[in-house]
């Protein structure tokens, strides 16, 4: 099984809009609530970059991104991905999770949810506007990552329950906090999952060993591998950017 990203040279151009996107909005979080949220900014970009580079020379990850028609180097791509996804949805839930203990759950729910989804459907929709363009389907990037590999599963299931040790052993008075921040950010990725797959351009494949061909299963699979990948996989792998940060006593 395989996370499909369809994109194509203008992607990288799109990424970048959304990184200047981001570093204004965890700038004015800065200034408004403290110095947490670049703490948390950091976090997650170092730890989505340890992801990244995972994925990268365990070969999970097949793909190249380009901006415009300059294809960017392996440590550029990974920087560029790595502070754009991990901050896109650690600094909102980090904001929801801040909030709901000053008792503004629902106005942040709305406000983090309406940021994510805007952002979520700029990057999708111009990646569909982008690829239907295209005259030779030799133009489309298909980005692969390997999801149900036997060793990467054992090694995520370690990885996983770590975390949710981890987890578990934050003190009461926080741990409200960490799991809303963990739950929000499971949320924001079915989000972009949900509006990118319906967009066309992020989908599930599984490779048919008769054909030597990848297939689009159908929408069950396709809504069970978008929920694992996002709701257990990715989440969990990425919430050292928390509490490894919080064990530092890094936040204030």
């Amino acid at each position: 099984m395989y996370s499909v990203r369809l994109t194509t040279k203008a992607h990288g151009v799109t990424t970048f809009h959304l990184f200047l996107f981001i570093l204004i909005l965890t700038a004015w979080l800065i200034y408004t609530f403290g110095w947490n949220y670049l703490v948390i900014f950091c976090a997650s970009s170092f730890v989505h970059g340890l992801i990244e580079t995972g994925l990268f020379f365990s070969g999970l990850r097949k793909g190249d991104m380009y901006y415009r028609e300059f294809k960017l180097p392996k440590f550029l791509e990974i920087s560029l991905r790595s502070m754009v996804e991990g901050p896109a949805f650690c600094v909102p839930a980090f904001f929801v999770a801040d909030q709901f203990e000053a008792g503004n759950f629902l106005l942040a729910i709305f406000v983090a949810f309406l940021v994510v989804g805007t952002a979520s459907f700029y990057l999708g929709w111009f990646d569909r506007k982008h690829h239907l363009e295209v005259k030779n389907s030799t133009e489309l990037i298909i980005s692969r990552r390997a999801m149900t590999r036997p060793k990467s599963l054992m090694l995520l299931s370690l990885v996983n329950s770590i975390c949710i040790i981890a987890l578990m052993f934050i003190p009461n008075a926080d741990r409200i906090h960490a799991f809303t921040y963990i739950f929000s950010y499971a949320g924001f990725v079915l989000l972009f999952y949900f509006i990118n797959f319906n967009l066309g351009v992020r989908y599930i494949e599984s490779f048919n060993h008769e054909t030597k061909a990848f297939e689009k299963p159908g929408l069950s699979m396709q809504i069970a591998g978008l929920i694992y990948d996002s709701a257990y996989e990715m989440t969990l792998l990425i919430s050292p950017a928390y509490w490894l940060t919080y064990y530092l006593g890094l936040f204030s």
